[in-house]
């Protein structure tokens, strides 16, 4: 079945035009201005954007809490993706405890065939690198996953001669290392002095996180990338001075910049001392100062930050971020944001008069190159699969947990108003979203295998 999108304004990351789009067989088959009618389906995207579906290459499905509990999984997530005009999503399976990497991938397998409502990929949280696992690598590769998540810090940190070693074979067979970068012995003896001291409540989660544990961390994850010879992006950087660490050691290693929304546009305000509350911003690292909020920005203007993600953990704060009632340090982290993510991103980006080609860049065009995805995913071109956002700039809503697909009793972005919204989606031409419904099946996302780095020529 052809179909036909006619009358929008269509903007990739390279740039905007006025064009009719005609779908076949799920892909891209022809942009232009005199396409014809011959189309089964037409639809009308007058006044409307049309942007490739956004990529969200940081999400957590599924995440096993304290308690024998999991977070929010396929089943709700991904359609809650959809709604907010992701098309793709790149899940970090945990790596658990006493399993190799593919029987973790084979259960997080299980679950997203009949549950995904949008394609889907997988990063590895390695928990246990030993030989075992480091041999698995090279079947991983081949068979489409090519990035692997290795903490700096928290429960699952390895230590410095566990990354590099981990780092070697990664090199060697052409992956990407995604590191969680922040220091874990400052951290832990921080909190040490606040539990001494009865500190307990969320507030200090920021307190314990200092930016100097972040950026001491990016510091030697790059020495260690680079001892390596090995690609990396540093995953949720959460201030300028990170960004400036990083680019300045780009010249010799290819190493990319991962941030958020939520360091975009909420700050430290949201730690107000003394109440639990305040445990639904408990996500690491943590939220930084409204001045470095502002200063992280330049890092989006001078395009050193490479991609936004939303480090989506759907938990619940009356069920799993209760586990941490009596000790910060035990709160689950993370927070909900798959579904906010596109528009808030536009609309942040906008206000402050930042060209729609660089918002395309950041949320579907450089995940999708980096991730090895491009150009079947994150473009609008001919022979690239017809994944759209047909986009309302003139819809004005607010943000709310009552009104959202996402399964959490919460948003941490309550009450803000957006200006633009999601009005159709397709997934592979078939519309998966209609007026900000969804009304696709779950099982309609297929997984996605993806390329390195070096068979991509490291070019991205």
């Amino acid at each position: 079945m052809k179909k036909l999108i006619r009358n929008g304004t269509i903007i990739t990351a390279s740039e905007y035009c006025r064009a009719d789009l005609l779908i076949e067989d799920g892909k891209i088959a022809c942009i232009g201005t005199n396409i014809g009618d011959e189309a089964d389906v037409k639809i009308d995207a007058q006044d409307k954007l049309i942007f490739p579906g956004g990529i969200d290459a940081h999400v957590h499905m599924n995440v096993p809490c304290s308690d024998g509990s999991v977070s929010a999984g396929y089943d709700t997530e991904t359609m809650a993706a959809a709604i907010g005009g992701t098309t793709t999503i790149l899940d970090y399976v945990l790596q658990e405890y006493g399993k190799s990497m593919q029987e973790s991938i084979d259960g997080a397998s299980a679950l997203a065939v009949n549950q995904a409502a949008v394609d889907y990929g997988f990063h590895v949280i390695v928990t246990n690198p030993d030989a075992q696992t480091i041999a698995e690598i090279e079947d991983l590769i081949p068979s489409g996953i090519t990035s692997f998540k290795l903490f700096m810090a928290n429960d699952l940190a390895l230590d410095d001669q566990q990354l590099l070693k981990f780092m070697e074979e990664l090199a060697r067979l052409g992956g990407l290392a995604c590191v969680h970068a922040e220091n874990g012995a400052i951290i832990a003896y921080l909190q040490n002095k606040h539990r001494q001291k009865k500190q307990l409540e969320p507030y200090y989660h920021f307190q314990s996180r200092p930016l100097s544990s972040e950026n001491e961390a990016i510091n030697r994850a790059i020495t260690l990338a680079k001892t390596a010879d090995c690609a990396m992006l540093v995953a949720h950087v959460s201030n300028l001075e990170g960004v400036k660490i990083i680019t300045g050691a780009r010249a010799s290693t290819p190493i990319y910049i991962e941030s958020c929304p939520h360091y975009l546009v909420l700050d430290d305000e949201e730690y107000g001392q003394g109440e639990f509350t305040t445990a639904k911003y408990v996500i690491s690292p943590p939220l930084r100062s409204k001045e470095e909020k502002e200063k992280l920005w330049v890092g989006i203007k001078n395009k050193a930050i490479d991609i936004i993600s939303s480090d989506h953990n759907g938990f619940n704060y009356a069920t799993h971020k209760q586990l941490g009632k009596e000790d910060y340090t035990r709160i689950p982290n993370g927070g909900p944001g798959i579904e906010q993510r596109f528009t808030l991103m536009y609309h942040a980006l906008t206000e402050r008069g930042i060209d729609l080609s660089r918002f395309v860049d950041l949320i579907a065009t450089k995940p999708a190159k980096i991730f090895g995805l491009f150009p079947q995913k994150g473009t609008i071109a001919p022979g690239s699969d017809a994944d759209l956002v047909i986009f309302d700039p003139e819809l004005e809503w607010t943000i709310t947990a009552k009104e959202q697909q996402q399964a959490s009793d919460y948003t941490p972005y309550e009450g803000l108003r957006m200006k633009g919204g999601v009005a159709k989606v397709l997934l592979r031409g078939e519309v998966i979203v209609d007026a900000g419904k969804y009304v696709g099946k779950p099982g309609d996302g297929k997984f996605i295998a993806r390329q390195t780095l070096r068979s991509q020529n490291g070019k991205v």
